[in-house]
């Protein structure tokens, strides 16, 4: 089983298109006694000079985890090595002859007796505790299976999981983002000033995404907290803040093979690059910068890579749908 993790995503540092740079001109974060108070100063995609300010309080940002663990595969046979022979206690031996073969990369197990009916019941009770055992690990860790746009299986972060869970907590900061931006904007304005101020977040090279083993993905506390990010990183951070200020529309987080980004369902302008799903247009937008681009905008490769269909997609599900 192979982990991967969204990284990589090298074409877009300097971008082959002739676009400008995102610039941040400073990052501060200090400690209170209610919580982390955070400063953003950037200039956004018109070079005009932007700034936030706020604060996550402890009670809500401490609930989120700052730092994605690497999967340890050898860990993660073990777990599921001790629930198997946990189960293979309770076989009475009169009835079936437990054997299990732990390989350098995976787990068998067999079992014999004489009533073959019993055997068969036996060894789907140990597949099913054998799969739980190795899900349960990996959600307890922020992991989760995945299957490549090349069809690999692998094991990867759980995106959507961070996106969910950090939506609420991350309110004063799409509040804040909200407050500035310009009287009768709409929300094609609002994404545009939060992908100016993602594009800004410096930008974190990391490993390639199939030898890599977890320290790829940075949560988006994490990205808050260290002002760095990869694609994946800067994606699921973006992804959190468009869910607190439309909580409805239809989004998909973009999973290329060396990068990713998030598609939204609004209106499409002619100049937008969009991509159908379902049967609707989905607007593609970029958080990942250095390159100012906003909203409809992406570059070259990754517009070849979504014609080639070289890409997996996953749904960021309504906020609304987990308030009920």
């Amino acid at each position: 089983m192979k982990y991967l993790s969204f990284i990589g995503c090298f074409y877009l540092l300097y971008s082959l298109l002739n676009v400008a740079q995102a610039e941040q001109t400073a990052y501060r974060r200090s400690a209170t006694a209610e919580g982390t108070q955070y400063t953003f100063a950037w200039l956004d995609h018109d070079s005009k000079p932007r700034k936030i300010s706020f604060l996550l309080p402890d009670d809500s940002s401490q609930q989120l985890p700052v730092q994605q663990v690497n999967y340890n595969p050898q860990l993660a046979l073990r777990a599921v090595e001790i629930e198997l022979l946990k189960a293979a206690r309770d076989i009475d031996p009169r009835e079936a002859r437990f054997k299990l073969i732990n390989r350098h990369d995976s787990l068998e197990f067999s079992l014999s007796g004489k009533d073959e009916k019993r055997l068969d019941e036996l060894t789907t009770e140990l597949k099913e505790t054998q799969q739980t055992a190795l899900d349960n690990y990996l959600t307890e860790r922020y992991f989760q299976h995945y299957q490549t746009p090349l069809l690999q299986e692998a094991i990867k972060p759980n995106h959507i999981r961070y996106i969910e869970e950090s939506t609420l907590p991350l309110i004063p900061l799409a509040q804040s983002l909200y407050d500035i931006v310009d009287e009768q904007s709409n929300a094609r304005s609002y994404l545009n000033l939060l992908l100016s101020w993602a594009q800004t977040i410096p930008y974190d090279e990391l490993t390639n995404r199939v030898t890599s083993n977890g320290s790829g993905f940075s949560p988006p506390l994490a990205v808050l907290n260290q002002n760095l990010g990869d694609c994946d990183s800067k994606s699921v951070l973006t992804a959190s803040l468009i869910r607190a200020f439309l909580p409805n529309n239809s989004m998909r987080l973009v999973l290329l093979r060396n990068h990713a980004l998030l598609a939204i369902a609004m209106t499409p302008l002619t100049k937008d690059t969009t991509m159908m799903i379902d049967g609707m247009p989905f607007i593609l937008l970029d958080p990942t910068g250095p390159a100012q681009m906003k909203l409809g905008e992406v570059s070259k490769s990754t517009k070849q890579a979504i014609a080639s269909q070289q890409y997996t997609l996953e749904v960021i599900p309504p906020a609304a749908a987990r308030q009920q």
